[in-house]
């Protein structure tokens, strides 16, 4: 980014991730795949931090500029499956903005526990222009596995959201969202990274993820469903797909284990 505006600050949790939040997007998770809940915590519950009042400038970083909308391109999760994320937490918060995409960065100072968040502001003509890649077989590979969601309806994007903390009208508001160049509401892209990274678990019991690298390549809209396919563990890495009917990739996630 050239010529962006750039903060540092340590600050200290005032609420943190409760477990009544966790145990909430367990549900929602267990309730789109269809299989039970994991045991395990989901990394992706650093998401709700956003919600910590300690942490209201790191949503402002994501405020787009008038004319354009902000879009989620990519996430990543680091060393977070462990941590506990309660108020009295310190944490140091790095935001770069240039106007055009915001980069954001959440750390627990003296570990390697970090959340990466990175937006773009397109315009409506830009976001219009946009094609979705599709899948192809030579991307899953043998052995991967698939899991179908039920739809992601209103209903189910507005219950994530509540947990998210998450204020972009893409995901609730049709007519800022046909404004913006999508035919409906949008699902958020942290909550495609939840199903990737719940799917991982259920086909992988017991393994302990280190981290997730998520790429937001195409809206998933309100009312359709999704694929979430694993494919085979390679090493410590396994990559997931999460991709429409129609083959329409919406999310690649990598998932690194101990």
């Amino acid at each position: 980014m050239t010529k962006a505006d750039t903060t540092r600050a340590k600050t200290t949790l005032q609420a943190g991730v409760s477990k009544a939040d966790v145990d909430a997007l367990q549900d929602l998770l267990s309730e789109l795949l269809d299989h039970p809940a994991s045991t395990s915590l989901p990394i992706v519950r650093a998401a709700f931090l956003l919600g910590d009042p300690a942490l209201i400038e790191l949503r402002h970083c994501f405020t787009a500029p008038g004319g354009t909308f902000a879009i989620q391109e990519t996430q990543r999760f680091t060393g977070l499956s462990d941590t506990a994320l309660t108020a009295g937490t310190h944490v140091g918060l790095s935001n770069e903005s240039d106007g055009s995409a915001a980069h954001c960065l959440f750390q627990l100072p003296g570990t390697d526990a970090a959340m990466e968040t990175r937006v773009r502001f397109l315009t409506p003509d830009t976001i219009r222009a946009l094609a979705a890649p599709k899948l192809h077989p030579r991307m899953v590979g043998e052995g991967a596995q698939t899991l179908v969601s039920t739809n992601l309806t209103a209903t189910i994007i507005a219950r994530y959201a509540a947990l998210a903390h998450d204020p972009n009208s893409l995901h609730h508001d049709q007519d800022a969202a046909r404004a913006a160049g999508f035919v409906d509401v949008i699902a958020p892209g942290m909550l495609l990274c939840a199903l990737a990274e719940a799917g991982f678990r259920h086909m992988s019991p017991g393994r302990k993820i280190q981290e997730l690298r998520a790429r937001f390549l195409s809206p998933a809209l309100v009312n359709t469903s999704v694929q979430v396919i694993v494919t085979a563990q390679a090493g410590a890495k396994s990559r997931v797909f999460v991709v429409s009917e129609a083959q329409d990739i919406h999310a690649i996630v990598d998932v690194f284990t101990a």
